[in-house]
C-alpha cells in the first residue's frame, strides 16, 4: 500500500472529480438501470496508480458525491459497495497481472473487475432496486458493460502506460 500523503489525496479528489464529471455529465442512459458511462476510468487509475486502498476511496467519494449532487434519485447505498471495488480490484489484481503492462494484461485486470462489479454486483443490485430479474437485467446489462470494457481497456492502457512512468 502506497502511503497517503497530500500529493495522493490531492490525486484522489482529482479522480474522483473526473469521474464525477464522466458519470454524471458524459453519461448515455439507455433505460433507468443500463448506461454508457466511462465514470470507471479515473477510479481504475486511482487504483492502479496510487493502490487498492486509494482507489477504493476515491470511487467511494466519486459516487456518494455524484449521486448526492447531481442524481434525480439520490444515493443509493448499496450501490456504492461495486464502485468501492472497482477501486480496490485493480489495484489488487495490479500484483498478479501488470508486472509486465500490455495491452491484453490491461484488459484481462478491467475485464475482471468488470465481470465481478459491473456485471456482476451491480446488476443483482439493480434488479432488487427495481424489481426486475437478475438474468432479464443481466441479457441488458451485459453486452453494454463488455462494449464499455473494450474502450475503457484502450483509455485506461493509454493513459496508465504514461502515468505509471510518472509515478514510479
Amino acid at each position: 500500500m502506497k502511503k497517503i500523503n497530500t500529493k495522493t489525496l490531492i490525486l484522489m479528489a482529482l479522480f474522483a472529480a473526473i469521474s464525477i464529471v464522466l458519470a454524471r455529465f458524459m453519461v448515455v442512459w439507455l433505460t433507468n438501470s443500463v448506461r454508457i458511462s466511462f465514470g470507471n476510468i479515473p477510479i481504475i487509475l486511482a487504483s492502479l496508480l496510487l493502490g487498492p486502498v486509494a482507489g477504493g476511496l476515491t470511487g467511494a467519494v466519486a459516487d456518494i458525491v455524484g449521486a448526492s449532487l447531481f442524481s434525480g434519485l439520490g444515493w443509493y447505498p448499496p450501490i456504492t459497495i461495486p464502485v468501492v471495488l472497482t477501486g480496490i480490484i485493480p489495484g489488487l489484481l495490479k500484483q498478479v497481472f501488470l508486472k509486465e503492462i500490455t495491452i491484453w494484461r490491461v484488459y484481462a485486470v478491467i475485464l475482471l473487475s468488470n465481470i465481478i462489479t459491473s456485471i456482476g454486483l451491480t446488476t443483482w443490485l439493480l434488479s432488487g432496486l427495481y424489481g426486475t430479474g437478475y438474468l432479464e437485467l443481466l441479457v441488458l446489462r451485459a453486452p453494454v458493460s463488455l462494449a464499455v470494457t473494450i474502450v475503457e481497456g484502450l483509455i485506461v492502457y493509454i493513459l496508465y502506460k504514461r502515468l505509471n512512468k510518472e509515478f514510479n
